[in-house]
């Protein structure tokens, strides 16, 4: 039986600015979580959000434009504003 939020599609993940767990992130993205903590450090990756007390989560849209252009999505977020 699949769970409930198995059955929303991408786009629908991408509208709601949902959050992903970090285990759907590691599988999302094929990196370890060794790569994302050092990426993250070096502003290569998005942060995860503060949800609640004890849980944090990364939001769908940031992860998925990341995978979209990884070095693209890290030269857009460490340029300074013009």
């Amino acid at each position: 039986m699949s769970k409930p939020d198995d059955d929303l599609s991408a786009s629908v993940l991408f509208e709601l600015n949902a959050f992903m767990s970090e285990k759907a992130v590691l599988k999302a993205t094929s990196l370890s979580r060794a790569s994302i903590h050092r990426k993250r450090l070096a502003g290569q990756f998005p942060e995860p959000e503060q949800i609640t007390e004890g849980r944090v989560g990364y939001r769908f849209r940031d992860v998925q434009e990341w995978l979209a252009d990884p070095i693209g999505w890290a030269m857009r977020r460490n340029s300074p504003d013009i």
